[in-house]
């Protein structure tokens, strides 16, 4: 449907909004400062849409093994897109040095264009095919709505029946959308590239093209597709039925969090406070321990009581406050012997 050389120009568009330049950069690292936490790779893959844990794991069942070690401890925390997981793992340095070492192997690259290609690319293609979109600008403009978030949320409102008029009043959707929120309004520079665009009738986007202050050319594009080898020549099939998705007067990619998420949460913040505790003196922390994990208890308790929460989550969040105590009290005790016998001798 659409030539490599049509495909490659919608990506490197793409890359440079993420990345700043056109062409794939695998070892890209950054800390999001929106919740997103960890941005790694050719197309920022984040810590909180799962995608991170995605290439991670692809790269381990390759047989990767520059920061094997490193990752394979972490994978239960790449799971988990709490808040406070997402924030301890944003400033694990030898996790992010691992990422950055990883990103030199083929394994790691083949890594990160296979869950570009599977959560990004092949929708696109798919969306613009059961569209009878054809032109440049809309696989780019429907590729980029995918990879930055809130895609389906916004496309189901737009209108317009036909290829340009739908491009044209999503894209004006997205740009307001954008501009709703501070901490996503900086990145209205995308919509407001493919509004311009349109105004210059320039949907084929012939190159050269400015696209957010950098220059993309013929030659760019013709470069890196070697290099990048990037998108695979045979994309795998999609559905393109997926259920709508209600518009909420919240963005996207920082979704409410279930009941299951607020449990996780909470224990985390257990975690956080016990393992605080635990750097105290022995008997210090024995006492508060005790103190904070009854405290806790009670007070999940009366909120569990009053929110409604459902009973099989109260219970099992009780439940791992009470063993998480009586660990690190029986932990505390047993020290506490120790320390006693040593001072007899």
């Amino acid at each position: 449907m659409f030539s490599e050389f049509e495909k490659e120009k919608a990506l490197a568009i793409v890359r440079i909004f993420e990345t700043g330049r056109p062409k794939a950069r695998y070892d890209a690292l950054a800390v999001l400062n929106d919740g997103a936490g960890i941005s790694y790779g050719i197309f920022q893959f984040t810590h909180r849409s799962g995608a991170l844990g995605e290439v991670v794991k692809k790269y381990l069942e390759a047989g990767g093994n520059v920061g094997r070690e490193v990752f394979e401890k972490r994978m239960a925390k790449l799971a988990r897109t709490t808040r406070p997981t997402i924030e301890k793992l944003s400033v694990d340095m030898e996790f992010r040095r691992a990422l950055i070492a990883a990103a030199k192997t083929e394994e790691m690259r083949e890594a990160q264009r296979a869950v570009a290609n599977e959560r990004y690319v092949a929708p696109a293609e798919a969306f613009c095919k059961v569209n009878d979109f054809v032109t440049p600008l809309a696989l780019a403009a429907v590729l980029d709505g995918q990879v930055h978030g809130s895609f389906r949320r916004i496309a189901r409102l737009a209108q317009g029946g036909t290829e340009k008029p739908w491009i044209t009043d999503y894209l004006r959707r997205r740009d307001a959308w954008l501009r709703g929120f501070a901490r996503l309004r900086p990145t209205a520079y995308r919509t407001e590239f493919f509004l311009s665009e349109i105004a210059m009738k320039n949907w084929q986007l012939e190159l050269p093209l400015l696209v957010n202050g950098c220059e993309l050319r013929a030659e760019d594009i013709e470069e890196d597709r070697e290099a990048a080898d990037f998108p695979p020549a045979n994309l795998p099939e999609t559905t393109p039925e997926e259920p709508q998705i209600p518009a909420e007067d919240i963005p996207a990619d920082e979704p409410r969090p279930s009941m299951l998420e607020t449990a996780e949460a909470a224990f985390d913040r257990i975690d956080d406070v016990v393992a605080g505790i635990a750097t105290r003196t022995d008997r210090a922390k024995s006492l508060w321990t005790t103190v904070a994990g009854t405290l806790w208890q009670t007070v999940w308790a009366v909120f569990a009581f009053l929110a409604g929460v459902p009973r099989e989550i109260w219970i099992i969040t009780a439940l791992a406050a009470a063993i998480l105590t009586a660990m690190y009290l029986y932990r505390q005790i047993a020290l506490g012997k120790l320390r006693e016998k040593k001072e007899v001798k």
